[in-house]
């Protein structure tokens, strides 16, 4: 039974996707742009082989106290390890990723990858526009810690040099510009997909009923 006075149906339009709010589609998208935001060996010093790929079981990319704090809200998190020879200059790269609900919980994960020891952020550092590039470093011997955020993505890179060996000059530059390259694309991509909230413009009036 109708109710008086009112001359039209009202359905409500699912907004989120084809599939709705358990749409696949979006989901699956969403974590290949997010696998596609890793490194691969054309961008990496010859020699380097990939022995740990993300998008394996289970992922669980090195974090300051795990599934606590903003990486515990991770919408995906991964990481890629790879390997050289023993005394090359670069012995072993980590790269890991972070997609978060929210920039203000990527800036919290950030510092906790950066820890108290962290230095200020690089002015006009390699990474582009709104991304925020913050190294730590020993010697070059001693390898180098890097943290890249860009709205609600952040990428930690973590170099070693081989026996005997120091990273080469400029390595860190080079890597954090292709990794701000790849995290702006993975963040504009994550703005692209995200399902946007409710409103009651989204109730469309039929005839009839």
């Amino acid at each position: 039974m109708g109710l008086p006075g009112v001359p039209c149906a009202h359905t409500l339009v699912r907004m989120g996707g084809v599939g709705g709010e358990g749409d696949p589609t979006r989901a699956d998208r969403l974590r290949a742009a997010f696998l596609g935001s890793f490194l691969t060996v054309a961008e990496l010093p010859p020699g380097m082989c990939r022995i740990r790929p993300p998008g394996i079981t289970a992922p669980d990319p090195p974090a300051p106290q795990p599934g606590r704090g903003p990486a515990g809200h991770a919408v995906h998190q991964d990481h890629a390890v790879w390997l050289g020879s023993p005394d090359a200059e670069l012995y072993r790269l980590d790269d890991a990723r972070w997609l978060l609900p929210s920039p203000r919980r990527a800036a919290g994960l950030a510092r906790e990858l950066l820890g108290p020891q962290a230095i200020p952020p690089s002015a006009g550092g390699a990474a582009p526009g709104p991304a925020r590039l913050q190294v730590v470093r020993g010697t070059p011997t001693a390898g180098y810690l890097q943290v890249i955020q860009l709205g609600p993505v952040v990428a930690r890179l973590q170099a070693v040099p081989g026996e005997d060996s120091a990273l080469p000059d400029g390595l860190d530059a080079n890597l954090g510009r292709l990794v701000a390259q790849r995290i702006a694309e993975l963040a504009g991509a994550a703005a692209g997909l995200r399902r946007p909230g409710w409103h009651p413009a989204r109730w469309i009036r039929r005839p009839g009923g």
